[in-house]
């Protein structure tokens, strides 16, 4: 049931007793509710989804678009993965005010009831006719269009990007999955889609700019080429940090018409890799790794290798009929294989010999040298952790469904509530939040006193009151109220 808000009203109602139904209980003060406070109050993050995720009713409610992704958002944050669950699930003061209704915490009754929100999600769903499944369908496009209608206002802006994807893997042997494909990973095989994701590094960590989805046999180029070569946030001069899986001489002199800086690792079985290489050897210029942590690791600078990385149109050409218009750089690691065990287990891009390993690193960007490239390449594994967290702790592939459609707007809705996390971290107000783990701090909210909201409905009506609000109504209450008010906020 749709329960609208009036402080006044339920005052008045529960002064006179002219009541039919009544219902309290306690929020209590989380994280989430910070962080979500925190968005709407600065950025109108509620408008800003109502900007860019169709409404498909088909006639006038109040089951309106910005409160199933509210609600379903502050459920990721809550650790709440059942669709059933959106229900018990926004507490933001923020939300509440804006939105002006209650979501009653009786499931029975809730607005946001499981056939609501199944209906809802049902308007997304394609056409019968389509004969197969649209992986970017209206809800990563809608993340896509809300983050770049939010990063705007929130003023984040990156220079250095991270590009990388991962497989969202599902129960190996339920084949219901719609869309989902077998792969295998590092020699396990797995069932599931694939995301691929543009990375934004902030001064205090990152934000998921853009995303593209597919399933999970595609390959990492194919399915993100297309969205890396077209999105807004690679601007001139910024650097894009790639793995192997984008190696790709013809994307790589797109994105440097384009004057983007790209930085990305070399297989061993290239020609370049074994020109940069063997260079390297024969200077003997080794210096040491700038990361003190790295024992047993050198660098060296090698300069004008693009005639080593060649499409198959300029090999069938002479050599001096070739015109490039771009220079390659590399930084060659050296790693000490008696104090590196651990790393040499990349047989495609690491290369041996008896004492040292070889590992090649390559940028169109000529005016850094080694230990920049290096710096800047070992920010690429903050995208690694960025997915290992989405996993473990923001839901992105734990689904109660297997339609498309809801998991999609699950992976929606947990990018979108850990981008307001690290925009969150970004302000004045939750830099003491940096570098600490979301969930672990949003269970901390269950040991707070201080902050307590009381939620009292009745009838058609709720409103939320501060303890020193309650404080000032229970006394103005009969004491038959009074003890109606016990019973609910002690069950």
């Amino acid at each position: 049931m749709i329960k609208k808000q009036d402080k006044e009203k339920v005052i008045k109602i529960l002064t006179s007793e002219e009541f039919n139904h009544m219902n309290a209980f306690n929020i209590i003060p989380n994280l989430s509710d910070k962080v979500i406070d925190y968005n709407e109050r600065n950025f109108n993050f509620i408008d800003i989804i109502m900007k860019s995720l169709e409404e498909k009713r088909k006639y006038d409610s109040s089951l309106k678009v910005p409160l199933f992704v509210m609600a379903g958002m502050q459920a990721r944050m809550k650790q709440q993965f059942s669709i059933s669950e959106l229900a018990l699930a926004l507490t933001s003061e923020e939300c509440i005010n804006k939105l002006n209704i209650n979501i009653e915490y009786e499931k029975s009754e809730s607005l946001l009831k499981e056939s609501n929100i199944r209906a809802f999600l049902n308007r997304y769903e394609q056409a019968d006719d389509c004969k197969e499944i649209e992986f970017n369908n209206e809800f990563i496009k809608s993340f896509n269009k809300i983050i770049e209608l939010y990063l705007a206002k929130a003023n984040i802006e990156s220079n250095v990007h991270i590009l990388d994807c991962s497989v969202l893997d599902v129960n190996l042997d339920n084949a219901n999955y719609e869309g989902s494909s077998i792969t295998y990973k590092g020699g396990k095989k797995l069932r599931g889609y694939k995301i691929g994701a543009l990375r934004g590094v902030t001064s205090n960590g990152g934000v998921i700019e853009e995303i593209c989805m597919s399933t999970a046999k595609k390959h990492d180029l194919d399915m993100s080429k297309e969205m890396i070569l077209n999105t807004k946030y690679l601007k001139e001069g910024d650097y894009l940090l790639e793995d192997r899986g984008f190696l790709d001489i013809l994307t790589f002199r797109k994105l440097v018409e384009k004057k983007i800086n790209t930085i990305i690792p070399l297989k061993k079985n290239m020609e370049i890799y074994k020109a940069a290489k063997d260079e390297a050897v024969s200077k003997n210029e080794w210096q040491k790794h700038p990361n003190a942590k790295r024992k047993g690791q050198d660098i060296a600078f090698v300069e004008n290798l693009e005639s080593f990385w060649l499409s198959d149109n300029d090999k069938t050409k002479k050599i001096d009929k070739i015109s490039l218009g771009y220079k390659i750089n590399a930084c060659v690691i050296r790693f000490d294989k008696k104090l590196n065990k651990k790393i040499l287990t990349d047989a495609e891009l690491i290369d041996e010999d008896e004492i040292y390993a070889y590992a090649v690193i390559i940028t169109n960007d000529v005016n850094i040298e080694a230990k920049e490239i290096i710096r800047l390449y070992e920010m690429r594994s903050e995208i690694e952790e960025d997915f290992r967290q989405l996993k473990d702790f923001w839901g992105l592939n734990t689904y109660k469904s297997t339609k498309y459609i809801v998991i999609s707007f699950i992976i929606m809705l947990s990018l979108l509530s850990y981008n307001l996390y690290q925009v969150y971290k970004e302000s004045e107000e939750g830099k003491n939040y940096i570098g600490k783990n979301f969930i672990v701090e949003e269970r901390k909210g269950l040991y707070i006193v201080k902050g307590v909201r009381t939620a009292i409905i009745v009838d058609d009506y709720f409103a939320c009151f501060y303890q020193d609000e309650l404080l000032d109504l229970y006394v103005d209450l009969s004491k038959k109220i009074r003890e109606q008010l016990k019973q609910l906020l002690t069950l």
